[in-house]
C-alpha cells in the first residue's frame, strides 16, 4: 500500500516537473531553474482551479481597463455582426422582391401567350404538331400490345 501512494507521488511530482521545463522552453537535458518552488506553486494552481495563474500581479486599476477594453471590443463586434446581418437581410428582401417581379412578368407572358396559342380556327400545321406531340408525350408504346396475351 506504501509502495502505490509513493508511486503516485512520485509520478505528480515528475509531470509537474515535466510542464515547468516545458512551460519555460527549456530542454529535458538542461538543469531545473532556481526558482522551481514557485514555478511548482503557479503550476498547482492552474491544476486545481483550470485557470492560468497569473505569475505577474495586476493591480486592481489595471484590471478594470482591460475589462473596460474587452468590454468595448465585445461592443464593436456585436455591432459589426449586426450590421452585417442587417445588410444581408437587406439584399436578401432586395433579391426576393426581384424575383417575385421576375415571376409575375413569367406568369403574364405565359397568360398571354396560352391565348395565341389557342385560336378557334387552327391551320392544318399546327393540327399536325398538335398530333406528333400527343404521340411523342402520349402513353408508351408498351403499354399498347397489337395483339392481347394469351392466358
Amino acid at each position: 500500500m506504501e509502495t502505490i501512494l509513493f508511486m503516485i507521488i512520485v509520478a505528480i511530482i515528475s509531470t509537474i516537473f515535466g510542464k515547468a521545463k516545458r512551460s519555460q522552453g527549456q530542454s529535458e537535458k538542461k538543469p531545473f531553474s532556481a526558482n522551481g518552488m514557485e514555478e511548482i506553486r503557479t503550476l498547482f494552481k492552474e491544476l486545481t482551479n483550470n485557470e492560468p495563474a497569473e505569475t505577474t500581479p495586476i493591480k486592481t486599476e489595471q484590471k478594470a481597463v482591460l475589462a473596460q477594453n474587452n468590454n468595448s471590443n465585445l461592443e464593436k463586434e456585436y455591432l459589426q455582426v449586426r450590421q452585417e446581418s442587417e445588410s444581408s437581410r437587406m439584399v436578401m428582401t432586395a433579391s426576393r422582391l426581384q424575383s417575385e417581379k421576375v415571376k409575375e412578368q413569367t406568369m403574364k407572358a405565359i397568360q398571354d401567350e396560352s391565348e395565341i396559342i389557342i385560336s378557334k380556327d387552327p391551320d392544318p400545321k399546327t393540327l399536325i404538331n398538335g398530333i406528333i406531340w400527343s404521340e411523342i408525350l402520349g402513353e408508351p408504346r408498351s403499354k399498347k400490345p397489337y395483339f392481347a396475351k394469351r392466358g
